[in-house]
């Protein structure tokens, strides 16, 4: 293997080794130190009365929920009797799969809320029907009356919420309402250090978000289509049209909030329509919400190949009924689309290797006088038929696919409680007895001694290493990753095997 060759292999290894950390997401660009969820957003025409009554007030009331809940087979949403609001949110069941007590609440305040309005009066009734179940709430404040419905499919994670505002007073009023969701995760939400954490906005171009201990200034963004807060797995999330989104520090965590400006003329009545998810994030059933919450799930830089990827994924488990061998399969098939690449990075370092002897000859004929040493390299070369990058860059070319395969099976839902055979029942979750780690070390040890050496012995000891840091490094990774992984180098040997065979 020549020194280009053992450059990449090492690059390679270095981005699989902090590849974890690419995801902690920055800080997000845009920035207002002055301005929070509280301030009254600016209109191009003042209203001539304002009912200051019902314009922003401070909480002045201690937050003691009186709740009540609605359950379907999905979801299990608690509401406030006091406001209207989402007092939490619990995740039921994901592809009948036990998934624990998964719940987005805080339990010093409502989950999901209208912030910064104080009700004089609510009232609220419940309609049960086939299909769904209609809460409706009625909340007054003055003259203007909000009602807030909230119709629950019972085979849907996604809830269709609206806002209906009604001015019964003789005087124009200007009404910010802030939606907030937040400020923590909830229960039972497995952590990860692998996936994002915390609030999110999407802005219909880029994603913003701040792990909530993070969180020192406000970060505001314009017009966002959706907020919500995220976890590996699962999404609480809002979308319409906001006027602004926002991130802020509560407490010791952060909520996320989106704002609009409603002026009502007398006897005037407003309607705003929210679609609410709450659920598990699995590609095709955020996308089919037509949100664009599928966004939520980070794919990494080489999504364009890892979503793919997922789908064809889903596509062997949908006749295989096992993501273990489906995993196996979709490895299978990414080999042989990369045999090409494969056979010609190997052909040529198995030549490389052949020719070290000589190799080591001209650098030490010329050992003072470069240009000679590399004009006569070249001329070697040439007479042989070998590339010196040849084993370099069919290698960089499939960096990508081996990555954004890593990163699909990484944040996909689908794995969680997914078992494959015998000790690993849940391939989302490690190799209980880290057996499926020492194998690939072994064969990824079997692979490196069957791969054309470097006649450096200085890089031959170098890469001595590399099994051992690999299985290090996989111990506590998903099982469906090491599974992957594992099956990849069995390839590769067989590969390797053949290729050898076939240029002695």
């Amino acid at each position: 293997m020549d020194k280009r060759t053992l450059i990449a292999v090492l690059l390679s290894i270095l981005v699989l080794m902090i590849f974890q950390f690419m995801y902690t997401p920055s800080q997000a660009p845009v920035v207002s130190e002055n301005k929070t969820a509280e301030s009254t957003p600016n209109v191009n025409k003042e209203p001539e009365k304002i009912d200051l009554n019902i314009a922003q007030k401070s909480n002045e009331k201690s937050f003691k929920p009186d709740v009540f809940e609605v359950s379907t087979d999905y979801v299990s949403i608690s509401f406030d009797k006091n406001s209207g609001d989402v007092y939490s949110a619990a995740i039921l069941k994901y592809r009948n799969k036990d998934i624990g007590k998964v719940v987005f609440k805080d339990g010093e305040k409502n989950y999901l809320s209208i912030d910064n309005l104080n009700y004089d009066k609510v009232e609220y009734n419940l309609e049960k029907g086939k299909d769904n179940t209609i809460v409706n709430f009625n909340c007054f404040v003055g003259d203007v009356v909000i009602t807030k419905s909230y119709r629950i499919s019972n085979k849907k994670y996604l809830i269709d919420y609206y806002l209906k505002i009604s001015n019964t007073g003789d005087k124009t009023v200007k009404l910010p309402l802030t939606i907030t969701i937040g400020p923590d995760f909830g229960e039972g939400f497995e952590k990860s250090k692998y996936a994002f954490e915390g609030p999110i906005i999407f802005d219909g171009k880029k994603v913003y978000k701040e792990r909530p201990d993070k969180v020192k200034k406000d970060v505001v963004v314009n017009k966002p289509l959706w907020i919500g807060y995220t976890t590996k797995y699962f999404l609480f999330s809002t979308a319409t049209n906001f006027e602004k989104g926002f991130i802020k520090k509560y407490k010791d965590s952060a909520i996320v909030g989106g704002e609009i400006n409603y002026i009502l003329n007398p006897r005037e009545t407003k309607q705003l329509k929210l679609a609410l998810f709450t659920g598990p994030k699995e590609y095709k059933l955020l996308k089919s919400s037509g949100y664009k919450f599928e966004k939520s799930i980070n794919f990494g830089i080489f999504s364009f190949l890892a979503i793919p990827m997922l789908l064809l994924l889903n596509m062997f488990y949908s006749f295989l009924h096992n993501y273990g061998v489906a995993i196996i399969l979709l490895t299978i098939i990414i080999k042989i689309v990369t045999y090409p690449l494969t056979l010609k990075s190997m052909t040529s370092m198995k030549k490389m290797q052949l020719i070290q002897p000589e190799i080591q000859k001209i650098r030490e004929k010329f050992k003072g006088d470069p240009q000679k040493m590399n004009a006569a390299m070249m001329e070697l070369y040439k007479k042989y038929g070998v590339n010196p990058m040849g084993g370099c860059l069919p290698m960089l070319i499939q960096i990508p696919i081996f990555f954004a395969l890593y990163k699909a099976l990484l944040v996909s839902i689908e794995l969680k409680g997914s078992p494959f055979f015998g000790w690993i029942t849940d391939l989302s979750m490690k190799d209980p007895y880290y057996i499926t780690p020492i194998l690939m070390g072994i064969t990824m040890f079997i692979q490196q001694k069957m791969t054309p050496q470097a006649g450096d012995p200085t890089q031959q000891k170098l890469f001595m290493f590399m099994p051992i840091i690999f299985t290090f490094l996989f111990l506590n990774f998903p099982s469906g990753l090491v599974i992957y992984w594992l099956t990849n180098n069995i390839l590769t040997i067989i590969q390797q095997y053949f290729i050898n065979k076939k240029t002695v």
